[in-house]
């Protein structure tokens, strides 16, 4: 049965989907964007540091996209295991674990890509490590730790029922 709880459940899901499915293709657009075109905002190789560029390239694309799609993976299977009477599934632990290694993996690499991928000459090139990305990676593990713990209790309750 429906109610009003899992309708605006699924609004949200809906909702957030959709956003993270627009970033994903921004970042897909973007950096197709930066590598196949030439002039201003667009990636200069330079020899010497081209192994940092391409992983900092790389790991941008991968990890971000990675980011948002375990986002909607996550609220899907929320969703569903909400619908189905089960308020904390097993599954998304590790979504959320995995979630928090590709936000701070994406966003360090996010936050280089400026200064890295595309800087204006081969000196300009600046390693930025920002403590947010770490602040809310920790907040990301310790609501994974706390989901976790939330898991074990919703278990032992339907146990004792």
């Amino acid at each position: 049965m429906e109610t009003k709880g899992h309708k605006g459940l699924l609004g949200v899901t809906i909702f957030a989907s959709f956003l993270c499915i627009a970033s994903i293709v921004w970042i897909l657009v973007q950096s197709y964007y930066v590598c196949t075109e030439s002039g201003e905002g667009c990636i200069v190789w330079h020899e010497k540091i081209y192994v940092m560029q391409m992983s900092i390239f790389i790991g941008r694309l991968l990890f971000k996209n990675a980011f948002y799609a375990l986002i909607v993976v996550f609220l899907i299977k929320q969703y569903k295991a909400v619908k189905n009477g089960v308020l904390f599934p097993r599954v998304n632990i590790g979504i959320m674990y995995t979630i928090a290694a590709c936000y701070l993996i994406g966003n360090f690499c996010h936050m280089n890509f400026e200064t890295l991928v595309i800087p204006a000459t081969e000196g300009t090139a600046n390693l930025v490590i920002s403590t947010d990305i770490l602040i809310y990676t920790m907040l990301l593990l310790v609501f994974a730790s706390v989901y976790k713990i939330a898991v074990k209790v919703s278990e032992e309750n339907n146990l004792t029922i």
